[in-house]
């Protein structure tokens, strides 16, 4: 049925939050109530994720037909099918007050050695809502073999060691459709680069 609650009548009341590690980010158990349509209170206790937002960029080169792709270690993909290394595309965390223009600019440098030009914004969204803070913003952006100036591969002091992969988009959406290509953000960048007309 409809939801016709206010904001306020929405909102969770006697939120508790019990942090239970914090090292780089903060690992929380919370309690809380939550008013239901008809009018009563249920009792709720959800552990939570909070990580700082993120933006991700998929780079297209229309004269080509190509993309700028990643490949590295993903422990989650790893730890629920022994994924060894995922395809996806460019994505960093924002650091405290940083623009997510900014960030993403900063991270298509030093993954791909991608110096971004016109960038095209297009949306932000919760990345798993019911377990994590973290936000993403999505980017597309046009670019030219001349645009790749310096080696990427990522920050060796922060562990990164990045393949950057330059693919063919036709085959790239039929590698997507065959369920080849298993990172959402990706997904989500190349299913909406398919419909927007900008690869012809």
């Amino acid at each position: 049925m409809p939801n016709d609650h206010s904001d306020d009548e929405a909102a969770p009341r006697g939120l508790h939050e019990q942090i239970l590690a914090k090292e780089k980010y903060t690992f929380s158990r919370l309690n809380y109530e939550l008013r239901r349509a008809d009018g009563r209170w249920d009792k709720h206790e959800r552990n939570l994720f909070r990580r700082p937002d993120a933006c991700v960029i998929l780079p297209y080169d229309p004269g080509r037909g190509r993309l700028l792709l990643t490949r590295q270690f993903r422990l989650g993909a790893y730890m629920n099918d022994s994924t060894p290394g995922l395809l996806e595309a460019c994505a960093g965390t924002l650091d405290p007050g940083e623009a997510p223009d900014a960030c993403i600019r900063r991270e298509a440098m030093e993954e791909m050695g991608l110096k971004v030009g016109e960038l095209r914004f297009l949306f932000e969204a919760f990345v798993s809502p019911a377990a994590s803070t973290e936000k993403l913003y999505f980017y597309v952006a046009p670019y030219g073999p001349e645009a790749r100036v310096a080696d990427g591969g990522g920050m060796e002091e922060e562990g990164e060691e990045i393949e950057i992969v330059e693919t063919v988009f036709a085959d790239t959406l039929r590698e997507a459709e065959a369920g080849a290509i298993r990172d959402s953000k990706t997904l989500t960048l190349l299913y909406w680069l398919k419909t927007s007309g900008l690869m012809g």
